[in-house]
């Protein structure tokens, strides 16, 4: 029995707390805005769900996100393409474990052990990192009751920050938004230059609610909750991106939303309760460790169907006795861990300005593989199956190539913003493990999935024949047929006029169905 829609829920509920992690540097960026920024992003992707919600409902079986769902249709094409896209996807989201983990590592050295030697952030990171593996190992329903604990706390807890702060009359003013324009104004070449940048960075976040996506085969009633979860989600995160940043620059000025969310917060929960840092940390956390514990799990159900595919190594594709992909789990975890201690030689212990430059450098890949799928989706709606569970109007599907088109611009745009050193970076870094992994897994085709082995938890399914007119047409001349011209004999049980199927079950014309014990 797969997860409900409320558990698959939370587990994305993780999307809107990303903007956490990038609405300082984008406010730094691009000013007052930046609200906008949000917005335009929010809505962007808002559209590429729906795009996505029909990609989705063509391939039911396909479980592990848009990256497997844009290869089965760009697999027919080209085998590299449908490779490049998984493995760009994989290396968008990798390293967002490895940044969440940092980044609640120093809130946390910062409210118990401020005093400690920096390199201790490190060793707490690394410890994070294990403890989301160990949840999400036992399987979606343990990490799904942990979202949902986490989500709980967080919406609870910021409301009351905001709510606070509106009784006590320190609530939004519009005076913080003026200027409302980017750096050199709306008619310079720098201040869109700058707005590219903030509308690439904050893609990475706003464009989330396709993970709901990863998960989609492990649903009670399939892909029909999944693509509920992503439209609600999808919704959930325009409202969150649109409402937070412009409640925070309205209420403590864009010279607070520019520096580390701390400062931001604890600004605003002096208007609300008369100052709670240590709250405010506390509250930080929680949202960045469900940010965490969402990428986790998304990303280690897409590697699962990717060793499925042919495209990643077998052993990827394997579950535990929770119905978990712990070896998928297992091989990000060490990535992320590696990614931390290189981070923490290159800096010399200083991790405090890594991860935007991290999250600039994995992007490339992200924008590479919404590129992919966007043109998938869009193959797909032009001469893809008939037969879907969603059917987009066409003046809505024309949207992707121009979609598409959008994410080619920021993605050129983005190293004027963010520094052509750290994109370079995410290049080479893409190149290679593109390379590798086509490499690896060879340039043939890959043949016939084998069914997925079901965890023990899971209820055997019997399959038995229901009768119909054309089988009891069958069992009338039965005698006959069993003595037919070539003098064979029916087997005892066997299915009258049919031969042995797949897995040695007959095969007819009856109907078949599939009842759980």
């Amino acid at each position: 029995m797969g997860i409900t829609i409320r558990l698959g829920g939370a587990v994305a509920a993780g999307v809107p707390v990303l903007v956490l992690v990038s609405m300082g540097p984008v406010a730094a960026l691009t000013g007052t805005a930046s609200v906008a920024v949000w917005v335009v992003s929010a809505a962007v992707g808002f559209l590429m769900a729906l795009l996505f919600a029909e990609l989705a409902g063509t391939y039911p079986q396909v479980n592990g996100g848009v990256a497997p769902l844009s290869a089965r249709v760009l697999g027919g094409r080209s085998r590299f393409l449908a490779r490049a896209g998984q493995w760009s996807y994989w290396f968008g989201w990798c390293p967002a474990p490895a940044i969440n983990g940092l980044v609640i590592a120093g809130y946390a050295r910062q409210l118990l052990v401020p005093d400690a030697p920096s390199w201790t952030v490190v060793l707490l990171a690394g410890a994070i990192l294990v403890a989301s593996v160990a949840v999400n190992r036992l399987g979606l329903r343990a990490g799904g009751r942990l979202q949902l604990l986490l989500i709980c706390c967080v919406v609870g807890a910021v409301a009351v920050l905001f709510a606070g702060a509106l009784l006590r009359g320190g609530g939004p003013r519009l005076g913080n938004l003026h200027p409302f324009a980017p750096p050199g104004g709306w008619t310079s070449a720098g201040g869109w230059l700058a707005l590219a940048g903030g509308l690439f960075i904050a893609g990475w976040s706003a464009y989330a609610a396709e993970l709901a996506l990863t998960y989609s085969a492990r649903y009670r009633h399939g892909v029909r909750d999944a693509v509920r979860v992503l439209v609600a989600v999808a919704g959930a995160s325009v409202l969150a991106f649109a409402v937070v940043p412009f409640l925070l620059v309205a209420t403590v000025g864009i010279d607070r939303v520019t520096e580390d969310p701390v400062v931001a917060f604890d600004a605003l929960s002096r208007q609300a309760v008369g100052g709670a840092t240590a709250a405010v940390l506390v509250l930080l956390m929680l949202a960045l460790l469900l940010g965490l514990n969402l990428i986790a799990i998304a990303s280690s159900w897409t590697l699962h169907q990717m060793a499925r595919n042919g495209d990643a190594w077998a052993r990827l594709g394997r579950l535990n006795r929770h119905g978990s992909p712990a070896n998928a789990l297992r091989f990000d975890l060490v990535v992320n861990l590696g990614l931390v201690g290189v981070v923490t030689a290159i800096t010399g212990g200083d991790v405090s300005t890594v991860p935007i430059a991290l999250l600039a450098a994995a992007n490339v890949g992200y924008f590479v593989s919404m590129c992919l799928a966007l043109a998938a989706a869009w193959s797909n709606h032009r001469s893809g199956p008939a037969r879907r569970l969603i059917t987009l109007r066409p003046g809505l599907a024309r949207l992707a190539p121009l979609l598409i088109g959008f994410q080619v611009v920021l993605l050129a745009a983005a190293g004027h913003a963010w520094g052509w050193r750290n994109l370079l970076v995410g290049a080479a870094v893409l190149a290679g493990v593109v390379g590798l992994a086509h490499w690896r897994t060879g340039r043939s085709s890959p043949g016939p999935q084998p069914p997925p082995s079901l965890p023990a938890c899971w209820a055997p399914v019997a399959i038995r024949p229901v009768a119909t007119a054309s089988a009891g047409a069958s069992r009338t001349a039965g005698s006959a047929g069993s003595a037919g011209s070539a003098g064979g004999t029916a087997r005892p049980g066997a299915h009258p006029g049919a031969g042995p199927g797949r897995h040695g079950q007959p095969a007819g014309t009856g109907a078949w169905e599939a009842r759980a014990r």
